[in-house]
């Protein structure tokens, strides 16, 4: 994969004094019986007491520990923690920028173009079993800015539900089924189009803020494909390098 979008207070220890049992003798006496002489007995040392360890309630975050949020939305926040694709992002990736400013964004290999396709560059690449996650640029301006992300399952769809794929906010990813993308995103459009690589596409579309969107491909009741961004509000087609 080339990049894969908590006090215990001790208590002191007692000192055990020891105290001499016999009186002190009148000096001032002319006579008196010899008294024995006091035994001293010595004090036990006490025991250095631990220093209390702190709680993790007395804890203070580092100041320099970004706040979790959409860095897309929100400069200074990271996406770390959050579920990788949004409708403007993937981690911490987010439309509009360079595959220059993908490859800062983001720790890694560098974003770059694939040769054929320079518009075109993998974010993630899982060989086995097969999962692949891609940012688009502009044909026209090759690595200029990231217009779409698409996320693709290449084996059965069924057994990308027990893989731990990138997931929308919602919790919808590659293996969920028809019926649970219809139930996080119930005002999604069904579709149908006619992808030149791959013949007619059974498809759903959710429509985000500023123009943005999200389209669940779905083959034998199961997504194996996820599409985000521009351009795609009436569906998408899977071969980008014909863009």
């Amino acid at each position: 994969m080339r990049r894969t979008s908590t006090v215990v207070f001790a208590v002191a220890a007692a000192l055990a004094l020891g105290a001499c049992s016999s009186g002190t003798p009148d000096l001032t006496a002319t006579t008196h019986s010899p008294s024995p002489t006091p035994t001293a007995t010595a004090s036990p040392t006490p025991s250095p007491s631990p220093s209390p360890s702190p709680s993790p309630a007395d804890a203070t975050p580092s100041a320099s520990e970004p706040a979790a949020g959409n860095p897309c939305n929100t400069p200074g926040v990271t996406a770390q923690g959050l579920p990788a694709i949004d409708f403007n992002r993937y981690a911490n990736i987010c439309l509009g920028m360079s595959f220059a400013q993908a490859s800062n964004a983001m720790p890694g290999p560098t974003v770059a173009g694939q040769p054929e396709c320079p518009w075109y560059a993998e974010v993630l690449s899982v060989d086995d079993p097969g999962l692949y996650v891609a940012a688009v640029t502009y044909p026209d301006n090759p690595g200029g800015e990231i217009f779409l992300f698409r996320m693709i399952w290449m084996g059965d769809p069924a057994a990308a539900a027990a893989f731990d794929a990138p997931a929308t906010q919602e919790g919808i990813s590659v293996g969920s089924t028809r019926a649970a993308v219809t139930a996080a995103y119930p005002s999604a459009t069904a579709v149908t189009v006619d992808d030149p690589s791959r013949g007619p596409r059974d498809q759903l579309v959710a429509a985000g803020p500023a123009g943005n969107s999200l389209v669940f491909d779905v083959t034998s009741g199961r997504v194996d494909t996820v599409y985000w961004g521009k351009r795609i509000a009436t569906g998408a087609a899977g071969e980008l390098c014909a863009l």
